[in-house]
């Protein structure tokens, strides 16, 4: 797999500009999403600045439908949102040993402005969302 990244062709409009970076990461600015269609509804953002820094993703609300985090006016100020239409949603996914124990980070969102191509993780100060929220159903659940 790591071939296909050192890999990746992209044009620079797919490029996804987060100016602070990602918490722990802030160094790399520079993203882009890759769908991956054999792992739907799983994505991957991209660092394209040569790092060969990855996270898995997913839209939060495919698991959780009624996702809604409030994000501050600095949050959208900083992205230049205007229009929550222009807003698009992600978490950051850590996959376990297992898939099935996969866990999505609705504490901290990534956010991003899709018309002006720019980006963040957010951190929601709402304690009914957790860093650990399990993405697929166990029997029992």
């Amino acid at each position: 797999m790591s071939d296909f990244f050192e890999n990746l062709v992209f044009s620079p409009e797919d490029v996804i500009t987060f100016p602070g970076g990602i918490p722990g990461f802030e160094e790399h600015t520079r993203f882009v999403i890759v769908p991956m269609p054999e792992c739907e509804p799983f994505s991957w953002l991209a660092c394209v600045d040569g790092a060969g820094l990855r996270f898995a993703i997913i839209n939060p609300l495919i698991f959780v439908p009624d996702y809604t985090p409030q994000l501050s006016k600095e949050q959208l100020w900083e992205l230049e949102i205007s229009n929550l239409n222009d807003l698009v949603l992600y978490a950051i996914v850590t996959i376990g040993k297992n898939p099935i124990d996969s866990t999505a980070n609705l504490a901290g969102p990534i956010i991003i402005n899709k018309p002006a191509k720019l980006g963040k993780q957010a951190l929601i100060d709402d304690d009914s969302y957790g860093t650990q929220v399990p993405i697929f159903k166990k029997d029992g659940d």
